[in-house]
C-alpha cells in the first residue's frame, strides 16, 4: 500500500512533460508486450486525438484574432511577417540541404527489396499549380475552413478579422473585448484536455506499436534513420547553436526549455495541436510579449515546416535510389527549390504531405511508385518532423523577438 502512494505521489509531482515522456516509454514498451491485446486501449487514444483536433480552430481562430488586435502599429506586423518569411526560408533551405545530405550518406533504399513497378501511385494529375495554391491561401469560406480544419486559411482569415476590428475603432470595442475573453475561456478548455495527456498518449502509443510493432519499420530502418538523424542536426546543429549564438542560450538551455513541447509534438503529431504549449513555453521561458508568439507561432505552423521539408528531401533521395536513378548537382539545386515552394504553399491543400511528395518527386523525374511503401512508416516519420517543426516555430519566434527588442 506505501508502494502504491509512494508512486502515486511521485507521479504527481511530476512535470507535465515528463510525465507526457514516462507514458510514451510506457506505451511502447506495454505495445510491444501484449501486441494487438491492446485493441480495447484505441477508443481511449482516439477520444483523446480528438478532443486535442476540437482545440485547434478554436485555439488558432482566438490568438490570431487577439495577437492582431493588440498590434495597433501596422507596421510592426508589416516588420514582423518579412522577419518570419526570411527566417522561415533560411531554415528551410538548411532543412532540405541536411536531408539531402544525410540520405545521400546514409543511402536509404540502395539495397532494398522493391519490385521496379509495383504500387505505383498517380498523384501527379491531383497536384495543384503554384497559382491555384496561392488561391487556396484565401478561404471562399470561413466556415468550410473552420468545417475543415484548414489552418492556413484559418489564419488568413483570422488577420483579415482581426485588423477590420481594429480599423473599425470604438464601435468594436465590444467584439474586441470579446475576443480577449474567448482567448480565456479557450485556454481553459486546453487545459483541460492537457490534463488527460499522459493518459490518452499512452493508450494511443500502446496501441500503435501493439499493432504495428517494430517489425513493420525494419525494411524500412535506413530511411526512417536518415529522417530522424536530419531532424536531430536541424535541432542541435541548426537551431540550438545559432540560438546560442544569437540570443546567447546554450544547447542545453535550449534543449532543456523547448522538452515539454517537443515531446507532445512527438507523440501527438500535430504542430497545431502543440500552439497553447509553445505559446507558454517562449512566454514564459524566454518572455517574448504575447503579441509577439500569438502572431508567430500560428503563422509557423502552415509556412515553417522544417521537418516536412527534410522528410521530404529525404523521401526523394530514398525513391531515387530504389529506381537507381543518379540526380545531378541541377536536379538537387531544383529539388531544394520545389521544396521550398512546395512546402510553403501547401498547407491549404488536403492531403498535403502525400501531394506536396508528389510534387518533389516530379520535379526531378523520380517515379511515384514507391508512395505507397513510404505511407507505411508515415506514422514515425510523422512524430519526428512534427517535434522538428515545432522546435522551428519557437526557434523562429525567440529570434524574432530577440531583433524586435534590438529595434
Amino acid at each position: 500500500m506505501n508502494i502504491i502512494l509512494k508512486i502515486t505521489k511521485s507521479w504527481v509531482g511530476l512535470t507535465s512533460w515528463k510525465k507526457i515522456f514516462v507514458s510514451l516509454v510506457l506505451g511502447i514498451i506495454c505495445g510491444l508486450v501484449l501486441g494487438d491485446k491492446t485493441e480495447f486501449l484505441k477508443p481511449l487514444g482516439n477520444i483523446f486525438i480528438h478532443a486535442i483536433h476540437m482545440t485547434i480552430v478554436p485555439v488558432v481562430f482566438t490568438v490570431i484574432v487577439c495577437s492582431v488586435l493588440s498590434m495597433e502599429d501596422f507596421s510592426k506586423m508589416r516588420r514582423l511577417s518579412i522577419r518570419a518569411v526570411a527566417i522561415y526560408s533560411i531554415c528551410m533551405i538548411l532543412a532540405a540541404i541536411i536531408g539531402i545530405v544525410v540520405a545521400s550518406i546514409i543511402k536509404p533504399g540502395a539495397d532494398f527489396p522493391f519490385v521496379h513497378g509495383a504500387q505505383v501511385v498517380n498523384q501527379v494529375s491531383n497536384t495543384p499549380s503554384l497559382v491555384s495554391m496561392l488561391e487556396n491561401i484565401i478561404p471562399k469560406s470561413p466556415v468550410a475552413a473552420f468545417v475543415e480544419g484548414n489552418i492556413l486559411q484559418i489564419v488568413v482569415f483570422s488577420i483579415f478579422f482581426g485588423l477590420s476590428i481594429n480599423l473599425a475603432g470604438e464601435k468594436a470595442l465590444p467584439v474586441a473585448n470579446l475576443f480577449k475573453s474567448m482567448s480565456a475561456v479557450v485556454f481553459k478548455l486546453v487545459s483541460l484536455v492537457m490534463s488527460f495527456a499522459p493518459y490518452g498518449i499512452f493508450a494511443f502509443i500502446a496501441w500503435t506499436f501493439g499493432n504495428f510493432g517494430l517489425s513493420a519499420f525494419m525494411p524500412l530502418t535506413k530511411f526512417v534513420m536518415s529522417v530522424f538523424i536530419a531532424c536531430l542536426i536541424q535541432i542541435i546543429v541548426v537551431y540550438s547553436i545559432s540560438l546560442w549564438i544569437i540570443v546567447g542560450d546554450s544547447p542545453n538551455i535550449f534543449i532543456n526549455k523547448i522538452m515539454h513541447p517537443l515531446t507532445f509534438a512527438f507523440t501527438t503529431c500535430s504542430s497545431a495541436a502543440t500552439l497553447p504549449i509553445s505559446m507558454k513555453t517562449v512566454n514564459n521561458k524566454w518572455g517574448v510579449p504575447k503579441a509577439i508568439s500569438d502572431f508567430l507561432l500560428p503563422l509557423g505552423t502552415s509556412f515553417n515546416l522544417n521537418g516536412l521539408t527534410i522528410y521530404l528531401s529525404v523521401a526523394t533521395i530514398f525513391a531515387a535510389n530504389i529506381y537507381s536513378i543518379d540526380l545531378s548537382i541541377f536536379d538537387y539545386i531544383t529539388l531544394v527549390f520545389t521544396i521550398i515552394i512546395t512546402t510553403m504553399g501547401i498547407a491549404a491543400v488536403p492531403g498535403s504531405a502525400i501531394i506536396a511528395m508528389s510534387v518533389v518527386m516530379t520535379s526531378v523525374g523520380v517515379p511515384l511508385g514507391v508512395l505507397g511503401i513510404i505511407v507505411g512508416v508515415d506514422r514515425i516519420n510523422d512524430m519526428l518532423q512534427t517535434a522538428t517543426n515545432v522546435a522551428g516555430d519557437i526557434y523562429a519566434t525567440v529570434v524574432i523577438s530577440h531583433f524586435e527588442d534590438k529595434d
